[in-house]
């Protein structure tokens, strides 16, 4: 069975009663959602995808298991499914839409540690609205913006 590519799925959690629903009426029957609860991402190697998250980027490590390991960084957490032989089915990482993004304090030091840690930039750093940002990948070719507001 080959292995599925391009796994990224995020989980909201519904709104409860009594908070937004109050301040908006709705015409249709929808879904409120009160906020995200976490981002799952395929991984082809745990240990590997804890060790990337926890000492390039400072997520703690909530709980690992053989199958799945969820990761923190307030407000983030990031749950990754193990699945032999994932890859990320990213073939032009500097044109995508889709990736999370990270602020940053220090810009040029997040720069620093990025390359002392030899993290590939596939993108920037670039002057952009509202501050700089560039685009890196994990180990597994999810890709991960960091944004440094002015």
């Amino acid at each position: 069975m080959k292995a599925p590519v391009g796994l990224w799925m995020m989980t909201f959690a519904p709104v409860r009663p009594g908070n937004i629903q109050e301040i908006y009426t709705q015409e249709k029957d929808m879904i409120l959602l009160e906020g995200l609860h976490h981002i799952s991402l395929g991984s082809s190697n745990l240990d590997r995808s804890v060790d990337f998250y926890q000492n390039i980027l400072g997520f703690d490590l909530l709980e690992q298991t053989e199958t799945y390991a969820l990761v923190h960084l307030d407000p983030i957490t990031v749950r990754f499914n193990f699945i032999d032989g994932f890859q990320s089915a990213i073939t032009n990482p500097g044109e995508v839409s889709l990736s999370y993004v990270l602020d940053v304090d220090d810009f040029t030091s997040a720069i620093e540690e990025l390359e002392e840690n030899e993290i590939n930039i596939i993108k920037g750093p670039l002057a952009i609205e509202g501050g700089e940002s560039l685009l890196i990948s994990d180990p597994d070719g999810h890709l991960i913006e960091l944004f440094y507001t002015e």
